[in-house]
């Protein structure tokens, strides 16, 4: 199956009218892709702030997407608040929010994090993963952002 990137419907759109930058590799041998912030942005020192991308990424079942800061981002005391993003295939189209990709940054240092649009916020990775022979379930998802098992 194909993997890629997409913006996400009109109607789930966080910020209509922007232009949307999709996710790209900084250099041919980039293992992840660069995640572009579409708004201007001030992260309080000890707070944390969820920027939603307008983005939703397609790939298969036996996939996942992994998000991360970037590496450069080490250099600020900035971190993603969960520590990394997880996303399943099923997070592309749900009903809550089209599959709408959200980093959540927290800004640990003592200064304003200050983020302009179109700045680089997170990189992610697409990897396959495999699945144990119990502990597995049929259940499906039925929201957007954070609502697995909720």
């Amino acid at each position: 199956m194909a993997r890629g990137f997409e913006v996400v419907t009109a109607e789930k759109r966080k910020h209509p009218g922007v232009e949307i930058k999709l996710p790209t590799r900084g250099s041919r041998y980039a293992v992840a892709y660069d995640i572009y912030s579409p708004v201007d942005a001030v992260i309080k020192p000890m707070e944390k702030q969820l920027i939603w991308t307008d983005v939703k990424a397609y790939f298969g079942h036996d996939e996942a997407l992994l998000i991360n800061v970037r590496s450069s981002m080490g250099k600020q005391p900035v971190m993603i608040a969960n520590s990394q993003g997880w996303v399943e295939c099923d997070y592309y189209g749900n009903p809550d929010n089209d599959g709408n990709l959200g980093v959540n940054l927290i800004n640990l240092g003592t200064t304003d994090y200050v983020i302009k649009a179109g700045d680089r916020i997170a990189q992610c990775m697409f990897i396959n993963y495999l699945v144990a022979d119990s502990g597995n379930t049929d259940a499906q998802r039925m929201g957007g952002f954070g609502s697995t098992n909720k």
